[in-house]
C-alpha cells in the first residue's frame, strides 16, 4: 500500500513539474518583442532592431563570455549587409559574482572587437524571464530572430566546439531569413 501511495505521489509531483517549467522554454517560432536593457555606459536602451532586421542575439554568462567567438567571427565573415541585418551581444550579469562595472569594462572591449554589433548588459534577467529562456547559467545563448519577430534559431551554446558546431546550422538560418 504504502509503494502505491508512494509511486502515485512521485507521479502527481513529476507531472507538476513538468507542468510548471513546459512554459519556461523559448522555442523556435516563438514571437518575440523588445526588452529593456543597458547599454556599456550604463544607459537604459531597447535592444534594437527587432522587427525591422535580422538579429542574432548572444545572450551570454560573463563566465563564459568567450564561448561563442567562433560562431560570432564567422557571421562577422560573411560581412552580412547592415541595412537586414543585426547583431547584439547581451552580458547576463545576473548569472555571475563578477560585479557589473568589471562586466561593463569588458563589454567595452567587446564592443571594439565586434565594432558592427550593439553590447548590451542585462543586469536582472529581464530577456530571460520576458522569452522564458529558462537556465542560461554557463551558457552563450544564441537566438536569432527574424523580421517578422519570430525565433528562428536558440541554441544554448556551452563550448568553443560547440559553437563551431553552430555555424553550420545559423548562418544558413541568417542568410535565407535575408534573402526574404
Amino acid at each position: 500500500m504504502l509503494k502505491k501511495k508512494s509511486i502515485k505521489y512521485l507521479i502527481a509531483s513529476l507531472v507538476f513539474a513538468a507542468a510548471v517549467t513546459a512554459g519556461y522554454a523559448a522555442y523556435v517560432g516563438q514571437v518575440v518583442s523588445t526588452v529593456q536593457l543597458y547599454d556599456v555606459y550604463d544607459k537604459p536602451m531597447a535592444i534594437p532592431h527587432i522587427g525591422s532586421k535580422v538579429v542574432t542575439i548572444m545572450y551570454t554568462d560573463p563566465d563564459v563570455k568567450d564561448v561563442n567567438d567562433p560562431l560570432s567571427d564567422a557571421i562577422k565573415a560573411k560581412n552580412f549587409p547592415g541595412a537586414k541585418y543585426a547583431a547584439v551581444g547581451i552580458a547576463n550579469c545576473k548569472v555571475t559574482w563578477i560585479p557589473d562595472a568589471g562586466i561593463r569594462a569588458a563589454s567595452k572591449k567587446k564592443q571594439q572587437q565586434f565594432k558592427d554589433s550593439t553590447i548590451m548588459l542585462d543586469t536582472n534577467k529581464a530577456l530571460a524571464t520576458a522569452w522564458q529562456l529558462g537556465d542560461c547559467n554557463g551558457a552563450g545563448v544564441v537566438i536569432i530572430v527574424g523580421k517578422d519577430k519570430k525565433i528562428k534559431y536558440i541554441n544554448y551554446v556551452k563550448s568553443p566546439a560547440a559553437s563551431k558546431a553552430a555555424i553550420n546550422e545559423a548562418i544558413p538560418i541568417i542568410e535565407a531569413e535575408i534573402k526574404k
